[in-house]
């Protein structure tokens, strides 16, 4: 069995897309917003990777992106991969996609689970309405990433979204297939 050490922001579409991986895992999910302070990420990474050494895993899977500067060396020492993004939502949607997407501009980027952990992060980072307003000031609106198909039953946590930052939103529906790709390669690379 291997084990999937994953941010909280993945949790819900890991759990959707876990029976169809085609191995077992068991996974295991960190708090969203741990990358606003790098000593308690590498502590929570360090205490779980420990944890899916000594409990036989055949490997660990690790899915953040580049969320700490030193991500490959805190992974170093276990058998462990990461996925092969830059962040959450180049998981959810390939790079070339959001490049593209930033030729009209810079948008913020919230999936099912930002959504949910959005005002947590804020808080962490010390932020009421008026300092993400003028933090965020560059972008032109938010684009909730539909992963769950779940957007019409999102539509008031977005409007506040709206309220706190004044961006205003747009969805875009978005399979999980990239996702899963980036799990299972992670997973085929720990067999090399």
């Amino acid at each position: 069995m291997y084990t999937i050490i994953a941010c909280g922001i993945f949790e819900d579409e890991i759990e959707k897309i876990r029976s169809d991986l085609g191995f077992p895992v068991q996974a295991r999910y960190l708090g969203p917003g741990l990358h606003v302070n790098f000593d308690e990420l590498r502590y929570a990474l360090n205490e779980e990777l420990n944890r899916a050494s000594s409990d036989g895993s055949q490997g660990t899977i690790v899915a953040y992106g580049q969320c700490h500067p030193q991500m490959d060396e805190i992974l170093k020492p276990y058998h462990a991969a990461l996925v092969d993004c830059q962040n959450c939502v180049d998981a959810f949607i390939t790079r070339k996609a959001v490049e593209e997407k930033a030729r009209e501009g810079l948008f913020f980027y919230l999936s099912p689970g930002w959504l949910a952990a959005w005002r947590d992060i804020f808080d962490r980072l010390g932020w009421d309405p008026e300092i993400a307003r003028l933090q965020m000031g560059s972008f032109k609106g938010s684009i909730y990433i539909d992963t769950l198909k779940d957007a019409a039953s999102r539509e008031e946590e977005l409007l506040e979204f709206f309220d706190f930052t004044n961006l205003p939103f747009t969805i875009i529906p978005v399979e999980l297939d990239h996702f899963k790709s980036l799990i299972i390669k992670a997973k085929e690379s720990l067999e090399a």
